[in-house]
């Protein structure tokens, strides 16, 4: 597994302890980090060999989304790393989360000005869904993370009044989910919110003290009715505290 770390940070702002983070997916089995960077900097790199992972810095001008996608095409990469300052040169920190999330082939991570955590980035997460193509591609890649994975929060965001059978049916659907996850020796509870997609996910998240959320993204112009409208993804990713794990 190689991991693409794209940054505009400078060698002192950026956090080994968010590098750190990564470290456990070498249980499923990542092998090396490829930075791309628009500040040259490798010295205090060289705490990745402790965890037995090899690295190696690119320089860009820029962080382009052409060039970050390049790259993640060259490298054979299976996971792009966002963290970078709100703004770019040529543009804004937003727009390069909604291109990556849009035009990757590959999940996107965004580590987030605030998100500053040390222990494992897989300790516990917060799983959004509806049951959506999206969130079921979500659920399947993180059941093949199910040997990192200590604790999974199973979230549904109700934007309307239900009805008695409606809710009854969602609590199966939220059980049965919840069962597969037991299944794959992934420790889940389920749980029901009330509002505002976005607001809602990133509420569970602080109520939950998740150290990630993850979640499946959305096409551009979905066929079918989910709870994730327009740019949510990009929202949750943009604005929630903690990092924020999108799967194409």
């Amino acid at each position: 597994m190689k991991v693409l770390y794209v940054t505009n940070l400078k060698d002192e702002d950026l956090s080994f302890s968010r590098i750190e983070s990564l470290s456990g997916l070498r249980k499923a089995g990542l092998e090396e980090i490829v930075f791309i960077q628009t500040t040259p900097f490798d010295g205090w790199l060289d705490n990745l060999t402790s965890f037995d992972i090899a690295y190696k810095t690119l320089v860009e001008e820029t962080l382009s989304l052409p060039a970050v996608l390049d790259v993640a095409r060259r490298e054979g990469v299976s996971l792009i790393v966002s963290d970078c300052k709100k703004v770019t040169r040529n543009s804004s920190r937003r727009s390069l989360i909604n291109g990556l999330i849009k035009s990757s082939s590959v999940p996107v991570l965004v580590f987030n000005e605030t998100s500053i955590r040390g222990g494992d980035l897989f300790e516990h997460l917060i799983f959004p869904t509806d049951w959506s193509p999206a969130s079921e591609r979500a659920l399947t890649f993180l059941l093949g993370f199910s040997a990192i994975i200590q604790r999974l929060d199973i979230v549904n965001v109700i934007n309307g009044k239900l009805t008695v059978k409606d809710m009854r049916e969602l609590k199966e659907r939220l059980t049965r989910t919840r069962m597969i996850c037991l299944d794959s020796k992934i420790d889940a509870e389920l749980h029901i919110y009330a509002g505002k997609t976005v607001e809602e996910i990133i509420t569970a998240s602080e109520d939950y003290k998740a150290t990630l959320i993850a979640l499946g993204a959305v096409p551009k112009k979905p066929f079918y009715k989910t709870m994730f409208r327009g740019n949510s993804s990009c929202r949750v990713a943009v604005e929630a505290e903690v990092p924020v794990l999108i799967v194409p």
